[in-house]
Protein backbone atom coordinates (compact mmCIF):
# COMPACT_ATOMS: atom_id res chain seq x y z
CA UNK A 1 0.00 0.00 0.00
CA UNK A 2 2.71 2.09 0.97
CA UNK A 3 4.15 1.78 -2.67
CA UNK A 4 1.22 2.38 -4.37
CA UNK A 5 0.50 5.46 -2.64
CA UNK A 6 3.93 6.88 -3.61
CA UNK A 7 2.97 5.85 -7.28
CA UNK A 8 0.10 7.81 -6.90
CA UNK A 9 1.40 10.55 -5.87
CA UNK A 10 4.34 11.05 -7.82
CA UNK A 11 2.22 10.56 -10.88
CA UNK A 12 -0.24 13.18 -9.93
CA UNK A 13 2.89 15.63 -9.15
CA UNK A 14 4.11 14.87 -12.90
CA UNK A 15 1.21 15.84 -14.26
CA UNK A 16 0.97 19.12 -12.22
CA UNK A 17 4.68 19.67 -13.13
CA UNK A 18 3.74 19.65 -16.74
CA UNK A 19 0.71 21.86 -16.43
CA UNK A 20 3.03 24.35 -14.93
CA UNK A 21 6.02 24.10 -16.94
CA UNK A 22 3.69 24.61 -20.03
CA UNK A 23 2.56 28.10 -18.72
CA UNK A 24 6.13 29.18 -17.77
CA UNK A 25 7.81 28.44 -21.13
CA UNK A 26 4.77 28.99 -23.72
CA UNK A 27 4.27 27.05 -26.65
CA UNK A 28 7.44 27.60 -28.60
CA UNK A 29 9.94 27.12 -26.20
CA UNK A 30 7.82 24.16 -24.41
CA UNK A 31 7.68 22.62 -27.94
CA UNK A 32 11.21 22.87 -28.23
CA UNK A 33 11.62 21.18 -24.57
CA UNK A 34 9.10 18.74 -25.01
CA UNK A 35 11.37 16.96 -28.44
CA UNK A 36 14.67 17.13 -26.14
CA UNK A 37 12.49 15.24 -23.25
CA UNK A 38 11.04 13.06 -26.03
CA UNK A 39 14.15 12.25 -27.51
CA UNK A 40 16.11 11.70 -23.96
CA UNK A 41 13.20 9.23 -22.97
CA UNK A 42 13.58 7.37 -25.82
CA UNK A 43 17.49 6.55 -25.43
CA UNK A 44 16.87 6.11 -22.16
CA UNK A 45 14.26 3.28 -22.84
CA UNK A 46 16.51 2.44 -25.82
CA UNK A 47 19.91 1.11 -23.72
CA UNK A 48 18.67 1.52 -20.51
CA UNK A 49 15.21 -0.10 -20.12
CA UNK A 50 16.43 -4.02 -20.03
CA UNK A 51 18.17 -3.13 -16.41
CA UNK A 52 15.14 -1.58 -14.99
CA UNK A 53 12.95 -4.51 -16.81
CA UNK A 54 15.14 -7.23 -15.51
CA UNK A 55 15.26 -5.25 -12.19
CA UNK A 56 11.56 -5.90 -11.64
CA UNK A 57 11.49 -9.29 -12.81
CA UNK A 58 14.96 -11.10 -11.02
CA UNK A 59 15.59 -8.79 -8.37
CA UNK A 60 13.35 -9.77 -6.18
CA UNK A 61 14.64 -13.45 -5.69
CA UNK A 62 16.38 -14.39 -2.88
CA UNK A 63 19.10 -16.52 -4.70
CA UNK A 64 21.64 -15.50 -5.66
CA UNK A 65 21.07 -11.98 -5.22
CA UNK A 66 24.49 -10.37 -4.64
CA UNK A 67 25.48 -11.62 -8.24
CA UNK A 68 21.73 -10.36 -9.84
CA UNK A 69 22.62 -7.18 -8.25
CA UNK A 70 26.62 -6.65 -9.05
CA UNK A 71 25.69 -7.45 -12.70
CA UNK A 72 22.73 -5.23 -12.66
CA UNK A 73 24.88 -2.37 -11.49
CA UNK A 74 27.94 -3.23 -13.89
CA UNK A 75 25.29 -3.79 -16.95
CA UNK A 76 24.12 0.13 -15.75
CA UNK A 77 27.64 1.52 -15.89
CA UNK A 78 28.92 -0.08 -19.17
CA UNK A 79 25.47 1.36 -21.05
CA UNK A 80 26.30 4.79 -19.59
CA UNK A 81 29.81 4.93 -20.89
CA UNK A 82 29.18 3.51 -24.25
CA UNK A 83 26.44 6.03 -24.16
CA UNK A 84 29.14 8.88 -24.08
CA UNK A 85 31.11 7.28 -26.47
CA UNK A 86 28.30 7.01 -28.81
CA UNK A 87 27.61 10.49 -28.70
CA UNK A 88 31.19 12.39 -28.69
CA UNK A 89 31.69 9.91 -31.93
CA UNK A 90 28.99 11.38 -33.60
CA UNK A 91 29.30 15.10 -32.29
CA UNK A 92 33.12 14.23 -34.17
CA UNK A 93 31.81 13.09 -37.24
CA UNK A 94 29.45 16.37 -37.44
CA UNK A 95 26.66 14.31 -36.56
CA UNK A 96 23.80 16.56 -34.45
CA UNK A 97 20.84 14.96 -35.81
CA UNK A 98 19.38 17.92 -36.51
CA UNK A 99 19.99 19.55 -32.72
CA UNK A 100 22.16 22.13 -31.60
CA UNK A 101 25.38 20.93 -30.07
CA UNK A 102 23.90 21.52 -26.69
CA UNK A 103 21.12 20.05 -27.10
CA UNK A 104 22.79 16.72 -28.47
CA UNK A 105 25.08 16.90 -24.89
CA UNK A 106 22.10 17.70 -22.71
CA UNK A 107 20.08 14.60 -24.22
CA UNK A 108 22.19 12.00 -22.78
CA UNK A 109 22.65 13.54 -19.90
CA UNK A 110 18.96 13.25 -19.33
CA UNK A 111 18.64 9.91 -20.42
CA UNK A 112 21.13 8.98 -17.94
CA UNK A 113 19.14 10.73 -15.28
CA UNK A 114 15.97 9.64 -15.92
CA UNK A 115 16.71 6.11 -16.39
CA UNK A 116 18.70 5.89 -13.25
CA UNK A 117 15.78 7.37 -11.40
CA UNK A 118 13.36 4.70 -12.91
CA UNK A 119 16.42 2.02 -12.23
CA UNK A 120 16.31 3.14 -8.55
CA UNK A 121 12.71 2.87 -8.18
CA UNK A 122 12.38 -0.61 -9.84
CA UNK A 123 15.27 -1.78 -7.33
CA UNK A 124 13.58 -0.38 -4.34
CA UNK A 125 10.60 -1.87 -5.06
CA UNK A 126 11.36 -5.24 -5.95
CA UNK A 127 13.52 -5.57 -2.85
CA UNK A 128 10.89 -4.09 -0.54
CA UNK A 129 12.18 -1.12 0.49
CA UNK A 130 9.18 2.06 1.11
CA UNK A 131 10.67 4.36 2.84
CA UNK A 132 13.68 5.02 0.48
CA UNK A 133 11.63 4.92 -2.13
CA UNK A 134 9.48 7.67 -1.30
CA UNK A 135 12.54 9.64 -0.05
CA UNK A 136 13.62 8.87 -4.04
CA UNK A 137 10.26 10.74 -5.11
CA UNK A 138 10.02 12.86 -2.80
CA UNK A 139 13.03 14.42 -2.98
CA UNK A 140 12.49 14.23 -7.26
CA UNK A 141 9.35 15.86 -6.92
CA UNK A 142 11.25 18.64 -4.42
CA UNK A 143 13.81 20.24 -6.45
CA UNK A 144 11.48 19.83 -9.59
CA UNK A 145 8.99 22.19 -8.45
CA UNK A 146 11.78 24.93 -6.83
CA UNK A 147 14.77 24.10 -8.60
CA UNK A 148 12.99 23.31 -12.15
CA UNK A 149 10.22 25.62 -12.09
CA UNK A 150 12.55 28.84 -10.76
CA UNK A 151 15.13 27.80 -13.82
CA UNK A 152 11.62 27.86 -16.42
CA UNK A 153 10.29 31.03 -14.78
CA UNK A 154 13.23 33.10 -14.39
CA UNK A 155 14.73 32.37 -18.10
CA UNK A 156 11.81 31.49 -19.97
CA UNK A 157 15.12 29.05 -22.14
CA UNK A 158 13.75 25.34 -23.14
CA UNK A 159 18.06 24.92 -22.96
CA UNK A 160 18.51 25.81 -19.43
CA UNK A 161 15.87 24.53 -18.21
CA UNK A 162 16.59 20.88 -19.10
CA UNK A 163 19.87 21.20 -17.77
CA UNK A 164 18.55 22.20 -14.40
CA UNK A 165 16.12 19.68 -14.83
CA UNK A 166 18.72 16.44 -15.65
CA UNK A 167 21.00 17.63 -12.53
CA UNK A 168 17.56 17.68 -10.52
CA UNK A 169 16.25 14.10 -11.61
CA UNK A 170 19.57 12.72 -10.93
CA UNK A 171 20.55 13.93 -7.58
CA UNK A 172 17.55 11.60 -5.66
CA UNK A 173 18.95 8.86 -7.33
CA UNK A 174 22.56 9.55 -5.81
CA UNK A 175 20.68 10.12 -2.53
CA UNK A 176 19.79 6.45 -2.34
CA UNK A 177 22.65 5.20 -3.36
CA UNK A 178 23.53 3.84 -0.07
CA UNK A 179 20.04 2.50 0.85
CA UNK A 180 20.68 -0.16 -2.94
CA UNK A 181 23.39 -2.00 -1.29
CA UNK A 182 23.91 -5.64 -1.58
CA UNK A 183 25.21 -6.83 1.17
CA UNK A 184 28.47 -9.07 -0.63
CA UNK A 185 27.60 -7.52 -3.91
CA UNK A 186 30.81 -6.34 -5.98
CA UNK A 187 31.31 -5.59 -9.68
CA UNK A 188 33.65 -8.26 -9.55
CA UNK A 189 30.95 -10.57 -8.97
CA UNK A 190 29.03 -9.61 -12.06
CA UNK A 191 28.48 -12.37 -14.29
CA UNK A 192 28.02 -12.46 -18.01
CA UNK A 193 25.93 -14.75 -18.61
CA UNK A 194 23.36 -13.26 -16.41
CA UNK A 195 23.62 -10.07 -18.39
CA UNK A 196 23.03 -12.24 -21.24
CA UNK A 197 19.79 -13.55 -19.73
CA UNK A 198 18.46 -10.38 -18.64
CA UNK A 199 19.22 -9.11 -22.01
CA UNK A 200 17.53 -11.70 -23.99
CA UNK A 201 14.27 -11.83 -21.72
CA UNK A 202 14.36 -7.64 -21.55
CA UNK A 203 15.20 -6.96 -25.15
CA UNK A 204 12.06 -7.31 -26.49
CA UNK A 205 9.90 -5.38 -24.03
CA UNK A 206 12.63 -2.96 -24.62
CA UNK A 207 12.44 -2.44 -28.47
CA UNK A 208 8.88 -2.76 -28.62
CA UNK A 209 8.58 0.34 -25.65
CA UNK A 210 11.19 1.92 -28.36
CA UNK A 211 9.28 1.15 -31.49
CA UNK A 212 5.72 3.20 -29.54
CA UNK A 213 7.69 5.90 -28.32
CA UNK A 214 8.90 6.24 -32.45
CA UNK A 215 5.17 6.86 -32.88
CA UNK A 216 5.16 9.80 -30.85
CA UNK A 217 8.92 11.01 -31.89
CA UNK A 218 7.91 10.87 -35.17
CA UNK A 219 4.87 12.47 -35.18
CA UNK A 220 6.21 15.44 -33.01
CA UNK A 221 9.48 15.70 -35.22
CA UNK A 222 6.41 15.94 -38.39
CA UNK A 223 4.89 18.82 -36.38
CA UNK A 224 8.23 20.65 -35.70
CA UNK A 225 9.29 20.68 -39.11
CA UNK A 226 5.82 21.03 -41.29
CA UNK A 227 3.76 23.05 -38.90
CA UNK A 228 5.82 25.00 -36.49
CA UNK A 229 7.18 24.84 -32.74
CA UNK A 230 3.99 26.66 -31.67
CA UNK A 231 1.65 23.73 -33.15
CA UNK A 232 4.06 21.08 -31.85
CA UNK A 233 4.03 23.10 -28.04
CA UNK A 234 0.07 22.40 -28.85
CA UNK A 235 0.26 18.87 -29.31
CA UNK A 236 3.14 18.23 -27.10
CA UNK A 237 0.96 19.64 -24.16
CA UNK A 238 -2.21 17.18 -25.08
CA UNK A 239 0.15 13.89 -25.64
CA UNK A 240 2.26 14.45 -22.58
CA UNK A 241 -0.50 15.75 -20.03
CA UNK A 242 -2.59 13.17 -21.42
CA UNK A 243 -0.20 9.87 -20.71
CA UNK A 244 0.61 11.44 -17.39
CA UNK A 245 -2.82 10.92 -16.38
CA UNK A 246 -3.53 7.41 -17.61
CA UNK A 247 -0.04 6.61 -16.65
CA UNK A 248 -0.92 7.77 -12.83
CA UNK A 249 -3.40 5.48 -12.68
CA UNK A 250 -1.76 2.52 -14.68
CA UNK A 251 1.37 2.40 -12.29
CA UNK A 252 -0.84 0.15 -9.76
CA UNK A 253 -1.67 -2.36 -11.88
CA UNK A 254 1.28 -2.27 -14.20
CA UNK A 255 3.56 -2.70 -11.68
CA UNK A 256 2.51 -3.55 -8.50
CA UNK A 257 0.15 -6.30 -9.42
CA UNK A 258 2.40 -7.53 -11.70
CA UNK A 259 4.32 -8.20 -8.21
CA UNK A 260 1.49 -10.32 -7.09
CA UNK A 261 1.57 -12.38 -10.20
CA UNK A 262 5.02 -13.08 -9.51
CA UNK A 263 4.65 -13.55 -5.80
CA UNK A 264 2.21 -16.24 -7.10
CA UNK A 265 4.40 -18.12 -9.58
CA UNK A 266 7.39 -18.01 -6.64
CA UNK A 267 4.84 -19.84 -4.08
CA UNK A 268 2.22 -21.60 -6.14
CA UNK A 269 3.11 -21.89 -9.44
CA UNK A 270 3.07 -20.72 -13.12
CA UNK A 271 -1.07 -21.36 -13.37
CA UNK A 272 -1.88 -19.77 -10.02
CA UNK A 273 0.00 -16.94 -11.91
CA UNK A 274 -1.69 -16.96 -14.65
CA UNK A 275 -4.75 -16.71 -12.80
CA UNK A 276 -3.59 -13.64 -11.02
CA UNK A 277 -3.00 -11.95 -14.94
CA UNK A 278 -6.17 -12.73 -15.85
CA UNK A 279 -7.73 -10.94 -12.80
CA UNK A 280 -4.98 -7.88 -12.97
CA UNK A 281 -6.15 -7.60 -16.26
CA UNK A 282 -9.92 -7.28 -14.82
CA UNK A 283 -8.96 -4.90 -12.53
CA UNK A 284 -6.82 -2.57 -14.93
CA UNK A 285 -9.74 -2.47 -17.56
CA UNK A 286 -12.18 -1.61 -14.97
CA UNK A 287 -9.77 1.71 -13.96
CA UNK A 288 -8.68 2.86 -17.42
CA UNK A 289 -12.20 2.03 -19.40
CA UNK A 290 -14.13 4.70 -17.46
CA UNK A 291 -11.17 7.04 -16.64
CA UNK A 292 -11.19 7.40 -20.62
CA UNK A 293 -14.79 7.52 -20.83
CA UNK A 294 -14.62 10.60 -17.80
CA UNK A 295 -11.45 12.27 -19.60
CA UNK A 296 -13.41 12.29 -23.05
CA UNK A 297 -16.93 13.63 -22.05
CA UNK A 298 -15.62 15.94 -19.17
CA UNK A 299 -13.03 17.46 -21.68
CA UNK A 300 -14.48 20.77 -21.38
CA UNK A 301 -13.95 21.45 -17.80
CA UNK A 302 -11.17 19.49 -17.79
CA UNK A 303 -9.59 21.97 -20.05
CA UNK A 304 -10.99 24.99 -18.36
CA UNK A 305 -9.56 24.15 -14.96
CA UNK A 306 -6.13 22.84 -16.03
CA UNK A 307 -4.74 24.03 -19.30
CA UNK A 308 -3.20 27.06 -19.33
CA UNK A 309 -4.95 29.68 -21.51
CA UNK A 310 -2.85 29.58 -24.37
CA UNK A 311 -3.34 26.02 -25.30
CA UNK A 312 -7.21 26.08 -24.63
CA UNK A 313 -9.16 24.80 -27.92
CA UNK A 314 -6.43 22.98 -29.37
CA UNK A 315 -5.71 20.75 -26.31
CA UNK A 316 -9.65 19.79 -26.16
CA UNK A 317 -9.68 18.14 -29.90
CA UNK A 318 -6.70 16.78 -29.67
CA UNK A 319 -6.83 15.18 -26.51
CA UNK A 320 -10.23 13.65 -27.18
CA UNK A 321 -8.35 12.19 -30.74
CA UNK A 322 -5.68 10.82 -28.21
CA UNK A 323 -7.40 9.48 -25.79
CA UNK A 324 -8.43 5.65 -27.61
CA UNK A 325 -4.53 5.22 -27.97
CA UNK A 326 -4.12 6.24 -24.16
CA UNK A 327 -5.62 3.64 -22.96
CA UNK A 328 -4.75 1.28 -25.96
CA UNK A 329 -1.06 2.27 -24.53
CA UNK A 330 -1.75 1.26 -20.60
CA UNK A 331 -3.51 -1.90 -21.89
CA UNK A 332 -0.58 -3.04 -23.42
CA UNK A 333 1.54 -2.59 -21.05
CA UNK A 334 -0.25 -3.95 -18.13
CA UNK A 335 -2.59 -6.14 -19.40
CA UNK A 336 -0.46 -7.84 -22.85
CA UNK A 337 2.63 -7.46 -21.77
CA UNK A 338 3.10 -9.98 -17.90
CA UNK A 339 1.76 -12.35 -19.73
CA UNK A 340 4.99 -12.54 -22.14
CA UNK A 341 7.10 -11.37 -18.84
CA UNK A 342 5.64 -14.26 -16.73
CA UNK A 343 6.75 -17.16 -19.65
CA UNK A 344 9.84 -14.99 -20.45
CA UNK A 345 9.06 -15.18 -24.14
CA UNK A 346 8.41 -11.36 -25.17
CA UNK A 347 9.20 -11.62 -28.59
CA UNK A 348 5.43 -11.53 -29.40
CA UNK A 349 5.71 -7.83 -28.09
CA UNK A 350 8.00 -6.25 -30.94
CA UNK A 351 5.14 -7.57 -33.45
CA UNK A 352 2.71 -5.25 -31.84
CA UNK A 353 5.03 -2.50 -31.72
CA UNK A 354 6.50 -2.89 -35.29
CA UNK A 355 2.82 -3.03 -36.63
CA UNK A 356 1.62 0.35 -34.39
CA UNK A 357 5.15 1.99 -36.12
CA UNK A 358 4.34 0.89 -39.69
CA UNK A 359 0.89 1.92 -39.28
CA UNK A 360 1.49 5.40 -37.97
CA UNK A 361 3.94 5.53 -41.25
CA UNK A 362 1.64 5.19 -43.26
CA UNK A 363 -1.23 7.34 -42.01
CA UNK A 364 1.29 10.41 -42.21
CA UNK A 365 2.86 9.10 -46.15
CA UNK A 366 -0.33 8.00 -47.52
CA UNK A 367 -3.30 8.86 -45.38
CA UNK A 368 -2.35 12.84 -44.81
CA UNK A 369 -1.84 12.62 -41.00
CA UNK A 370 1.29 15.13 -41.23
CA UNK A 371 -0.79 17.81 -42.81
CA UNK A 372 -2.64 19.05 -39.75
CA UNK A 373 -1.79 18.55 -35.60
CA UNK A 374 -5.06 17.11 -35.53
CA UNK A 375 -4.23 14.33 -38.00
CA UNK A 376 -0.93 13.55 -36.19
CA UNK A 377 -2.50 12.76 -33.29
CA UNK A 378 -5.60 11.00 -34.89
CA UNK A 379 -2.50 9.04 -36.36
CA UNK A 380 -1.29 8.52 -33.10
CA UNK A 381 -3.96 7.10 -30.88
CA UNK A 382 -5.13 4.70 -34.64
CA UNK A 383 -1.42 3.23 -34.31
CA UNK A 384 -1.16 2.55 -30.87
CA UNK A 385 -4.52 0.96 -31.04
CA UNK A 386 -3.17 -1.26 -33.74
CA UNK A 387 -0.45 -2.54 -31.68
CA UNK A 388 -2.87 -2.99 -29.10
CA UNK A 389 -5.27 -5.08 -31.22
CA UNK A 390 -2.13 -7.26 -32.43
CA UNK A 391 -0.46 -7.89 -28.91
CA UNK A 392 -3.87 -8.84 -27.31
CA UNK A 393 -4.59 -11.03 -29.88
CA UNK A 394 -1.46 -12.45 -29.39
CA UNK A 395 -1.39 -12.50 -25.63
CA UNK A 396 -5.02 -14.08 -25.36
CA UNK A 397 -3.89 -17.25 -26.86
CA UNK A 398 -2.87 -18.32 -23.19
CA UNK A 399 -6.99 -19.19 -21.68
CA UNK A 400 -5.42 -19.11 -18.10
CA UNK A 401 -4.36 -15.71 -18.94
CA UNK A 402 -8.01 -14.41 -20.22
CA UNK A 403 -10.28 -12.34 -18.50
CA UNK A 404 -13.57 -12.72 -18.67
CA UNK A 405 -15.76 -11.84 -21.33
CA UNK A 406 -18.68 -10.98 -18.96
CA UNK A 407 -16.86 -8.82 -16.98
CA UNK A 408 -15.56 -6.62 -20.22
CA UNK A 409 -18.93 -6.29 -21.25
CA UNK A 410 -19.98 -4.92 -17.70
CA UNK A 411 -17.41 -2.53 -17.78
CA UNK A 412 -18.24 -1.40 -21.35
CA UNK A 413 -21.49 -1.04 -20.33
CA UNK A 414 -20.99 0.62 -16.78
CA UNK A 415 -18.74 2.86 -18.31
CA UNK A 416 -20.56 3.96 -21.50
CA UNK A 417 -23.40 5.07 -18.51
CA UNK A 418 -21.09 7.05 -16.65
CA UNK A 419 -20.54 9.38 -19.84
CA UNK A 420 -23.61 9.52 -21.08
CA UNK A 421 -24.77 11.20 -17.47
CA UNK A 422 -21.69 13.23 -16.77
CA UNK A 423 -21.90 14.53 -20.03
CA UNK A 424 -24.41 17.38 -19.26
CA UNK A 425 -22.57 18.37 -16.38
CA UNK A 426 -19.92 20.60 -18.23
CA UNK A 427 -23.05 23.19 -18.38
CA UNK A 428 -22.67 23.75 -14.73
CA UNK A 429 -21.04 27.57 -14.54
CA UNK A 430 -18.46 26.79 -12.03
CA UNK A 431 -15.67 24.24 -13.45
CA UNK A 432 -15.03 23.54 -10.06
CA UNK A 433 -18.64 22.40 -8.66
CA UNK A 434 -19.00 20.14 -12.36
CA UNK A 435 -15.58 18.46 -11.59
CA UNK A 436 -16.78 17.66 -8.07
CA UNK A 437 -20.26 16.74 -9.36
CA UNK A 438 -18.26 14.40 -11.74
CA UNK A 439 -16.38 12.48 -9.50
CA UNK A 440 -19.33 11.98 -7.39
CA UNK A 441 -21.98 10.68 -9.93
CA UNK A 442 -19.12 9.20 -12.11
CA UNK A 443 -18.08 7.16 -9.15
CA UNK A 444 -21.70 6.02 -7.78
CA UNK A 445 -22.84 5.34 -10.89
CA UNK A 446 -19.98 2.88 -12.51
CA UNK A 447 -19.22 1.57 -8.92
CA UNK A 448 -22.43 0.60 -8.30
CA UNK A 449 -22.89 -0.82 -11.77
CA UNK A 450 -19.52 -2.25 -11.84
CA UNK A 451 -20.72 -4.02 -8.10
CA UNK A 452 -24.36 -4.37 -9.60
CA UNK A 453 -22.42 -7.37 -12.91
CA UNK A 454 -19.65 -8.52 -10.00
CA UNK A 455 -16.58 -7.43 -11.93
CA UNK A 456 -13.83 -9.84 -11.40
CA UNK A 457 -15.93 -11.13 -8.40
CA UNK A 458 -15.50 -8.12 -6.45
CA UNK A 459 -19.09 -8.21 -5.02
CA UNK A 460 -18.41 -11.48 -3.96
CA UNK A 461 -15.04 -10.72 -2.24
CA UNK A 462 -16.57 -7.34 -0.77
CA UNK A 463 -19.47 -9.48 0.79
CA UNK A 464 -17.36 -12.23 2.28
CA UNK A 465 -14.86 -9.66 3.59
CA UNK A 466 -17.99 -7.89 5.29
CA UNK A 467 -19.26 -11.40 6.71
CA UNK A 468 -15.69 -12.46 8.65
CA UNK A 469 -16.08 -8.33 9.93
CA UNK A 470 -19.46 -9.33 11.32
CA UNK A 471 -18.69 -12.84 12.45
CA UNK A 472 -15.21 -11.64 14.63
CA UNK A 473 -17.23 -9.00 16.21
CA UNK A 474 -20.15 -11.49 16.64
CA UNK A 475 -17.68 -13.58 18.58
CA UNK A 476 -15.85 -10.96 20.44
Amino acid sequence: MNFAIVFFLNAAANFVFGVLLSALLGPAEFGRYAAVALAAGTVAAGVFEWLRQSSIRFSGQVEDQARIAATLDAGYLAVMALLYVAVGVAYACGQTFGVSPIALALTPLLAVALSRLDYAGAWLRARERPRPFAILYGLRQGLSFTCVAAAAWYTRDSTITISVLAVCTLMPAVAVGVAMRTPGAALTQASASHAMRFFVYAKPIVLSLVLYQLVIVVNRQAALIGLGAEATGQLSLATDLGQRLFLALNTLPEFLLFQYALRREREEGRASAERQIAFNTTVTLALLVPLTAGYVAMMPTFEALLVPAAYRGPFAELSWRLAPGFLAFCAISSTCNPVFQLAQKTWPTIIAAASALLVDIALLRFGGGAASVEGLATATSVSLVVGWAVVASLAMRNRNARPALKDLAAIGVAAAAMAFALRPLNAIPSHIAAAAAALVVGAILYFGLALAFDVAGLRRLAVAQWRRRVARQFVA
